[in-house]
């Protein structure tokens, strides 16, 4: 069965990001304008760096009805490089500063306090249980999303933020499928050769990946790529 994500295919990376950051500026101003807030979430990485620049560009959006969450988070120090706290703060916080944001709380001492904390203010935001009004993905060359890994027992959680095992040196907090799945809409940006793989898995549906947890409904995909498989649909 071919895959119901819906695909906007861009010339550059560069030009993803920046059909990506104007159709998520377009979703905000939408949901302002219908609930007096917009409640999102976004991953880490090199492309979602450019992608909140190109977000922070845009003046339509009522920013301080912007509550911004994360995906996931390295367990790392505060100001650590590894972070994606660092990257979220220098591309897009500190550009529009009115944005309330609500950072994983990974460097606390209790951490099943901290994660129950955190868990409680989302939901007084979105609803119990939570429904986010957009999650913002990535897809890594091995197929996981968010920081959902092979072979981590996180792939079962069955709670909507859990603490993966190590991966690439660093335990991560995540938000797990339940939650990423009862979001009003999930945006897939994706660019990179080596991408290709995995975005073909993505589009046929691969159990073997980690990215095909993710329901295909209401789920969106902006990419540089040309991918069998996915076809470009109207939006």
């Amino acid at each position: 069965m071919a895959s119901a994500i819906r695909v906007r295919r861009s010339t550059t990376a560069q030009g993803a990001a920046d059909d990506a950051a104007a159709w998520v500026a377009g979703r905000a101003v939408d949901s302002i304008e219908r609930t007096g807030r917009f409640v999102w979430a976004v991953s880490g990485g090199s492309t979602p760096a450019v992608f909140l620049e190109a977000l922070a560009a845009h003046d339509e959006v009522e920013w301080s009805a912007v509550h911004l969450f994360q995906v996931d988070e390295r367990v790392a120090p505060a100001g650590s490089r590894d972070r994606n706290d660092t990257m979220i703060r220098e591309r897009f916080v500190d550009h529009r500063p009115l944005v309330r944001y609500h950072p994983m709380p990974v460097e606390a001492d209790d951490e099943r306090t901290a994660l129950a904390d955190h868990l409680t203010e989302l939901e007084h935001l979105a609803g119990t249980p939570a429904r986010i009004d957009l999650i913002q993905l990535g897809l890594g060359d091995d197929g996981h999303t968010a920081s959902l890994v092979p072979d981590d027992p996180v792939l079962e959680a069955t709670t909507d933020v859990a603490v993966t095992a190590e991966y690439k040196g660093t335990r991560r907090w995540t938000m797990a499928a339940p939650l990423i799945n009862r979001a009003r809409e999930r945006l897939f940006l994706v660019t990179g050769t080596e991408k290709d793989e995995a975005l073909r898995r993505l589009a046929a549906g691969d159990p073997g990946i980690p990215g095909s947890l993710i329901t295909d409904d209401q789920t969106f995909l902006v990419t540089d790529r040309q991918i069998p498989g996915f076809s470009p649909t109207p939006w």
